[in-house]
Formats: structure tokens, sequence, C-alpha cells
């Protein structure tokens, strides 16, 4: 036997791979060894999902004739392996090959890296299933694992036919609901160890996703020898979530991936790439970077068919962070019809996008996309205009906007080729200049802080606001306001706007009826009763909480702006006065845009009312505004 050495590994035929061949010899030392097959003839194997981490490679194993040094982790996993391969009942058919891919794998080369990642769909595809290695056994397992048993069984009886998370009806959490179906007391421990157990690392790395989404059957959760299926935690996530409880403090965020990987695992179409990495990349992590789109070709829509996949979507370990994200950006935009990738766009120098990553990559222009790692989760980020659509079962998911964002309405979209990757031209309008702005988080609160000063927020955006009122506009200028401290977005409290309307109405009614609460009551409009009248009418059957809920989720990381034309909306919090208000043509919503002297800074998404519903084609057609090449860096 040698001295502790790297595995040695020998160039891999075009659809080879490696399995370790299990020894179910406990008493022998070799845990098994390497075999190469081609992966349209491999034996039966089954495929490990495990947890890199940060653990130094330390702990020695030996494979064949070779010792070799991984993680205490992996080499936990591996022993818990071959003690299950030698109960022949725990596995059907019985576990003899493993496909690791930190064993199986060359982590030294390049080539071999790139070239197996590229494999990654038709290997976790092809394996039996995929086996999820949590650990050795805890303390924490058992209980939290019948705690997932009875939210699963609550679930079961009330919806036996369910097949998809949407065909649980969504509620909002009720105690004496929770009372009432027999779960566990709050101050239950068992709630403590389901938060043990989903603090894991696991639940929140990138390469889990498409290693439980390939899984032909139903993922196997492995912890010491203990065996659970994946299918009950993934439904009693689901129908925590869509119950209203994932809202709670006592409820692990993390949980909300599990849901994800169910939506992504029995979706009946594959995902674009750019709704892959919108869904997951606030909530799941890589210690390499560029994992965070490697890590999802594997069931891109757009690398189903590795023939016809697009060279800017191959992965290749050779080509830094910034030329892969900047590649894959092109070519998302080039080829897609969308620009919604633009809202997660790395922004402008300084800004708090830049500030709230763990990497800050000076390198990437202000425009493209930066999936890399947040160093806070997804409760404390500004939540985007743009989203994943995938409600719809008979419709296929896609990043985009809101149906009632229409900006460029009736304009065609304008990308311009340029000799500098790095330069993304455009067509575009500019609208006009921010004048004003309120700033709803100069101090950078987290989201609960800011929770509890959203109504003093609200009445100075009010006040600043004032100023762009018209006389014996009062009640239209209301809806504006109520649509702009919204985003227009009522579609995710399943309301209309019109029913939003009345919400906001009954807030700032109360507000306005409070002589104490600071918000100024506009001069020059008709008289303060009568208008008060008017509102009130307006507000019958208004709900402020709900209204209250939307400002607070949109307002959040964003800055109250009002322009030169005086349209009010909400921007980026990064957004400075004299920053221009711009229409990208084929852009559902106007961004804010920076003059940086030749070439324009990218700043974010913006709300702008007035500018949301196909007003700029016709302001164009009358010669108001007109369209302008523009080079943004």
């Amino acid at each position: 036997m040698s001295l502790i050495q790297s595995l040695s590994y020998t160039t891999l035929p075009p659809d080879y791979i490696r399995l370790l061949r299990i020894n179910t010899d406990e008493l022998d030392a070799n845990v098994g060894f390497l075999e190469i097959v081609s992966l349209d003839k491999a034996p039966p194997f089954y495929a490990l999902s495990h947890c890199w981490g940060t653990q130094a490679q330390d702990t020695t194993i030996q494979i064949g004739e070779q010792t070799i040094c991984l993680t205490p982790g992996l080499v936990a996993g591996i022993q818990a392996l071959q003690k299950l391969a030698g109960d022949e009942s725990s596995f059907k058919p019985p576990l003899r090959h493993v496909w690791i891919d930190s064993i199986c794998v060359n982590q030294q080369s390049i080539a071999d890296r790139s070239s197996q990642v590229a494999l990654m769909r038709k290997i976790y595809s092809t394996s039996l299933t995929t086996l999820i290695w949590l650990g050795p056994g805890r303390a924490w397992f058992t209980p939290a694992s019948k705690l997932i048993d009875q939210i699963y069984h609550v679930f079961l009886s009330d919806y036996p036919t369910a097949k998809i998370e949407g065909d649980i009806p969504a509620r909002t959490y009720s105690d004496s609901l929770h009372s009432l179906i027999g779960l566990p007391p709050w101050d239950a421990e068992c709630w403590n160890h389901l938060r043990h157990m989903m603090d894991l690392e696991w639940f929140s790395r990138i390469w889990v996703v498409q290693e439980v989404v390939l899984s032909p059957q139903d993922p196997i959760i492995i912890c010491g020898q203990d065996l659970y299926p994946w299918r009950k935690l993934q439904w009693a996530s689901s129908w925590l979530r869509r119950t209203g409880y994932m809202r709670l403090p006592q409820i692990p965020e993390t949980l909300l991936n599990v849901s994800n990987m169910g939506n992504l695992r029995y979706c009946r179409s594959k995902w674009p790439l750019e709704a892959l990495m919108s869904f997951t990349m606030t909530k799941f992590h890589a210690t390499d970077q560029r994992d965070k789109i490697f890590g999802l070709l594997g069931i891109a829509a757009e690398c189903a068919d590795p023939a016809k996949t697009p060279e800017a979507l191959r992965p290749d370990y050779s080509t830094d962070l910034a030329q892969t994200y900047l590649k894959i950006a092109r070519s998302l935009l080039m080829n897609g019809s969308s620009l919604a990738i633009l809202t997660r766009a790395h922004g402008a120098a300084g800004c708090l996008m830049r500030k709230q990553r763990v990497h800050n990559f000076e390198d990437l222009p202000s425009w493209t996309p930066d999936w890399s790692d947040f160093r806070v989760f997804n409760k404390s980020i500004r939540t985007s205009l743009a989203r994943a659509h995938y409600s719809d079962p008979d419709a296929p998911p896609r990043l985009g906007f809101a149906k009632s964002y229409a900006a460029s309405a009736g304009l065609c979209r304008k990308l311009y080729e340029s000799d500098d990757i790095a330069t993304l031209r455009v067509g575009a309008v500019k609208l006009a200049t921010v004048s004003h702005l309120y700033c709803f988080d100069e101090n950078e609160p987290s989201k609960d802080e800011f929770k509890h000063v959203i109504d003093a927020k609200l009445r100075a955006a009010w006040n600043l606001g004032l100023s762009t009122l018209k006389i014996a506009d009062l009640t239209t200028w209301v809806a504006n306001f109520i649509k702009a401290t919204t985003a227009e977005r009522y579609d995710l409290m399943k309301r209309s706007l019109e029913q939003t309307i009345k919400d906001g109405m009954s807030y700032l009614v109360k507000e306005l009826e409070d002589e104490e609460s600071g918000l100024d009551f506009p001069a020059g409009t008709i008289e303060r009763p009568r208008a008060m009248d008017e509102l009130r009418a307006l507000s019958v059957g208004g709900d402020s909480g709900e209204y209250i809920t939307l400002a607070y989720t949109f307002c959040f990381s964003r800055s109250f702006v009002v322009t030169s034309t005086g349209n009010i909306g909400l921007g980026p919090s990064d957004t400075k006065i004299g920053d221009y208000a711009v229409v990208i043509l084929g852009s559902d919503v106007p961004y804010v845009l920076r003059d940086n002297g030749p070439s324009w800074s990218f700043v974010g998404e913006l709300y702008l009312e007035g500018y949301m519903n196909g007003q700029v084609a016709m302001a164009m057609e009358q010669r108001l505004i007109k369209e302008e090449v523009m080079d943004i860096r």
C-alpha cells in the first residue's frame, strides 16, 4: 500500500465515467475500487449528494491500493455506504456501485471537471436514485424526522391527490388551526431539532438542486445508518409554505429551498437557465461562484440536448468568473426575448447589491447579472420586480415581470453588437431625470427592523411626493401613490388593482385622520372635509394590513423617487439625484442609469408611475421623446 497521496486518474473517453465499486467487507480497510465505465452501459449505480463544506481534507481512507485524504464528513459517508451495502435489505437493487463527485471526478484537472460537469444531467438521471448524505448520526435526527412525519400526515390527510405544490390551497397561518390539527406546540423541543437539521449546509448548496431534481426515483436521505424518504420532507415543506407557516420565525428559511426543489422536480416543463438562476441565486451557495451557473446546467432547458447546447452554456473551468458571467449573460440576452435577467445586475460601484455579496467582483460591468453568493439570507435582500413564473402547470416556466408591466408595449427590442464584450449597447429612451428622492433605508436596516419603521417612512415619501400633486386631482394622486409604493404588485397578494387601491386608501385615511401622524394634507386642493369624504368612500372594503404588507415588501431597500416630469415611483436605494429614468426598448420596466461620460452605469430597475403601460410608444409617436443608442458598462 502506498503512502498518502492523490488518486491516480486516467483521461476518460467521451461519455465515460468513474464509479466506486463498494467493498462490502467492513473488516477490510479498503472501501472499494474505482472502475471506468461507459455511461450508456454502466452497471446499476446510485449517485451520492453530499456537502463539500469547509472541512479540511485530513481524514484518510483506502481506495484500491491508495490511501487518500478526504473530509471527515465524506469519509464517514463512504463508510456508512459500505455498511449499508453489506445489508442486502437496505437497497433494492443492492448498493454495489456509487458515483461520488469528489472521488469520481479528477478535481485537479480542469478538463476532467469541465467534461464531467457537462455529463451531470445524464449521470444523475441514469442512476438508480440519489442518496443524500447529511452526516453521521445525530441526536436531533429522530425527533426531527418524527415531526416531519406529523406534518406530512396532516398534508396527506387533507390533500391525498396533490401532484404539485399548487394543489395545496394558499392560506394564512392560524394559531387556533395549528392547535386543532394536532401539531406540537411551539415550545416543544422537536421544532429546535428540525432547525438543527435544516441548518446543515447541504440544504443551501447549489449542486444539490439538480442532484435532487434529476433523481429517477424518490431520493433517500441518509443520516448515520438512518434512512428517510425525501418526498415526506418535500411535501411537509410545501404544506408549511402554502399554509402560511414559512412567515413564522420558528420555521427555518431553508425549508423554502426544499419546497423550491420540489417545485422543480415535479414541474412538467424544463426551466430556462435564467429562471433557474433567479429562482436559486439568493437561497443557494457555492464555493466556486461559477458553480452558481454550472450547477444548474444539468436541468436547464437550453442544455437538454447536448448537441444543441450553445457554446456559451458549456461548463468551462478555464474561464474566470467575470468572463463566465459576461459570456453567459450576453448569450441569454442575445438569444432570449426578455431583459428580465437585468433584475439582479451587478450595479454601480458602491451600491448595496455589491455590499451584500460575499465577493465584490470589481471587473464585472454594472449591467452584468451578479449570480454570486449573498452574505445575507433571502429575507434581507430587496425583492426583485422580476421573478420566476411557474405556478401555471400548463405554461412553460419563465423569468419575467408581472402582466401589469408593459413599459415597452408596441416597441421592438434593440440590442446592438459591440466590439467590447463588457459593453451592452442598447436602443433606449430617456424619460426624465430624478429630481427628488427619499431613501427608505439609508441606514441599511434589516427587513425586520424596517417593518417597525415603515409607517414613518411612508409618511416621509408622501410628504415628498405632494409636490407633484395638481389642483383638484387628489384621488388620482393618492391612487398613484398607492401604486408606486406597492410597485403595483397586487398579484402577489392574490388581489386586484381595484382592491389594492381600497387597501391603500384605508391605510392613508387612518393616517390623515390622525393629527399626530405627521402626514401633510395637500394645500391648494379641494377643502379638507370634502376631500376626506371622497377618500373614505374609496376606502370602503379596504384592508390596510394588506397594503402595508405589500408596501413593506417593495419599499425595502428602495428609494421613493420624483422625476423632473413629476412622476413618482420606486428605484434602487442607491439612486442619486440627477440619475436618468430610461426605458431600454423591449424591457417591461424602466431602469435607472447614471451618466458616466462616454458610457452609462446601470443602477437598477425602476417602477415609474405613468410609464408602465405603453405610454413610451405613444410619446415616441408624438415625437415627445426619441430613441438613442446607449452604451452601458
